[in-house]
């Protein structure tokens, strides 16, 4: 056969059509990398973003706890200093009273 213009016409349409199915190859694995590389770094950031926020919420409740401790201390201590100011008069009494009653019971070492 003689080279038919027609034949020409449809190789290069071939071969047209294969070199744009082979782009199109490389430009969908183009994208699947972008796409793969995207993703990770989503989940790379909002696995930060998680351990971020369990920190700070780990650090607000440790800081809420120590100023609850304190506040407890505080009212602790007061309750202290004022069972010692409404008692303090009563220790030599008792004090006392321990005293003669050791006495009593086991009697003087300086016999």
């Amino acid at each position: 056969m003689a080279d038919n213009p027609t034949i020409a016409e449809i190789k290069t349409a071939e071969a047209q059509a294969a070199a744009a199915v082979q782009k199109a190859k490389e430009d969908a694995v183009k994208k699947l990398n972008r796409a793969t590389s995207d993703a990770e770094n989503s989940l790379k950031e909002a696995r930060q973003n998680a351990a971020r926020q369990f920190r700070d919420k780990i650090r607000k409740a440790e800081e809420a706890a120590e100023t609850k401790a304190k506040s407890i201390l505080a009212k602790r201590e007061s309750d202290a200093q004022a069972f010692y100011t409404k008692n303090k008069d009563k220790i030599p009494a008792a004090a006392s009273f321990i005293m003669e009653e050791v006495m009593k019971k086991y009697g003087s070492s300086q016999a």
